[in-house]
């Protein structure tokens, strides 16, 4: 299957996906009361919760700093331009590109950094130390509230225990990778030796590459540097979503903002159209329906909560997009050639 069709079948999916969960997330809605809420919402909450998504980015782009310093020091100013152009393409390129089009990004400024350890660094930031912080940031709240345990059942906490093994078995992972990328790379080839000298040969390179951008893992401090970043990160994400719910006079703790991100983060992962539309949704609703907030208070919320992140994360892209002297299309395009390349060789 080519890489076109595949691209096709994504999309359509995409759309799909987020077409049927918009869908239900409207359907008998009572658009009097949806409006209502609306309408009576303090935006000046709104502030606080723009100034914390902007600060977000910039905490983002500074705990990079420390996971590709290894390879090379990196002016800040491109770690945020690269950070905010690559979340910026996360709202408006299919594919989830975003992650390849903010490793090209960075490489594109400063050609000290191959794309490839690039990407290395943002892999263990998203699925390690993102994934570890996230789901430990909500086992405490779900430890100190009977509440939240009372409506999640058996199999939810069950699926979250296994979520942070898994996390566990990666970060093990990775730093074995990091420590002994050629002995990694030698087994894996035994292992598929069914397949062409050049394929195998090309596995090899690219785990050597990658294993290029892990350096920092095997540093004591830096892990444990940019693991304390990563909670203060999520942190501020949560206080933001918190200004939000005090917009709309939701009566509910604030440990809820960190159920509610771990319910939109795991219901991003499904397909869906650029900016996660309707998945992002369906989440915020699921996460505050356990604490008996009606759908309709719910849709509101997580229409301007979307909205917020949406809007200010685009525009920050597109003026670091510009400011670099960039184009979207050409890192569209190199991403997207990126994958057609792994798929050739596959």
């Amino acid at each position: 299957m080519s890489i076109k069709t595949k691209r096709y079948i994504y999309l359509s999916l995409g759309l799909v996906v987020s077409g049927l969960l918009i869908w239900i997330l409207f359907r008998n809605i009572d658009f009097k009361k949806l409006f209502s809420a609306l309408e009576e919402a303090n935006y000046y909450w709104l502030i606080p919760n723009i100034i914390l998504i902007v600060i977000t980015m910039y905490l983002r782009a500074y705990r990079w700093k420390f996971m590709v310093a290894p390879i090379k020091k990196i002016k800040f100013s491109n770690l945020i331009a690269a950070t905010s152009i690559g979340f910026m393409a996360n709202n408006v390129l299919p594919l989830r590109l975003g992650e390849f089009v903010r490793a090209y990004s960075l490489s594109s400024q400063d050609k000290g950094i191959t794309k490839s350890a690039s990407l290395a660094t943002i892999f263990v930031e998203r699925m390690v130390f993102d994934l570890m912080a996230l789901l430990l940031i909500f086992g405490a709240v779900l430890t100190f509230s009977e509440s939240l345990r009372h409506h999640l059942d058996g199999t939810i906490i069950f699926s979250i225990k296994i979520a942070i093994a898994v996390a566990l078995i990666g970060l093990m992972f990775v730093l074995v990778l990091a420590l002994r990328p050629n002995q990694v790379g030698n087994l894996l080839t035994k292992y598929l030796f069914f397949l062409p000298a050049k394929v195998t040969d090309f596995i090899k390179n690219v785990i050597i590459k990658f294993s290029q951008g892990l350096t920092f893992i095997t540093q004591f401090k830096s892990v444990v540097n940019v693991g304390l970043q990563t909670f203060v990160i999520w942190f501020v994400m949560g206080v933001s979503n918190y200004f939000v719910f005090k917009a709309f006079y939701l009566n509910v703790p604030f440990g809820a903002s960190f159920v509610l991100l771990v319910f939109v983060s795991i219901l991003i992962l499904a397909p869906s159209t650029p900016g996660f539309l309707g998945v992002y949704h369906y989440g915020v609703v699921l996460a505050l329906a356990v604490y008996g907030i009606s759908k309709e208070e719910a849709l509101s919320c997580a229409l301007v909560l979307h909205a917020t992140q949406y809007i200010v994360v685009t525009l920050m892209g597109f003026y670091f997009l510009k400011k670099e002297h960039l184009s979207l299309k050409d890192l569209e395009d190199s991403a997207a050639e990126e994958i057609k390349d792994l798929e050739t060789t596959k």
